[in-house]
């Protein structure tokens, strides 16, 4: 791969960790609000959407922690490299995915089974 790829795959990342974090910083300012005294179905409409965006919050923080591995990966010249068998990984999929961490063949192997 060479810089001019790189340093696109940078900005991408970048750009990405960016609208995350203020994404997540919107939903804690929403989180820090004055809460509105209303009555029990109200109350419990508000949990709800609380667990909500913390269930976001642990994905997106997967997402930053991926976003970040990536960015020190091309700092260390190691972007595009599978962590599972070393191969390259196809610069479509990075293309698609800036932050994949395996190739397309190691990849189901680190997904959750269902």
């Amino acid at each position: 791969m060479n810089n001019k790829d790189l340093n696109e795959f940078k900005k991408i990342l970048n750009e990405k960790k960016d609208i995350l974090l203020k994404s997540v910083d919107h939903k804690k300012q929403k989180d820090l609000q004055e809460p509105v005294v209303g009555d029990e179905i109200d109350a419990a409409g508000d949990s709800e959407e609380k667990e909500l965006i913390f269930g976001l919050t642990d994905n997106e923080r997967v997402m930053l922690d991926s976003i970040e591995s990536a960015l020190h990966k091309i700092e260390h010249n190691k972007y595009g490299i599978c962590e599972r068998c070393t191969c390259k990984i196809p610069i479509e999929r990075l293309k698609a995915m800036p932050y994949a961490r395996y190739c397309i063949k190691c990849q189901p192997k680190f997904e959750p089974k269902k």
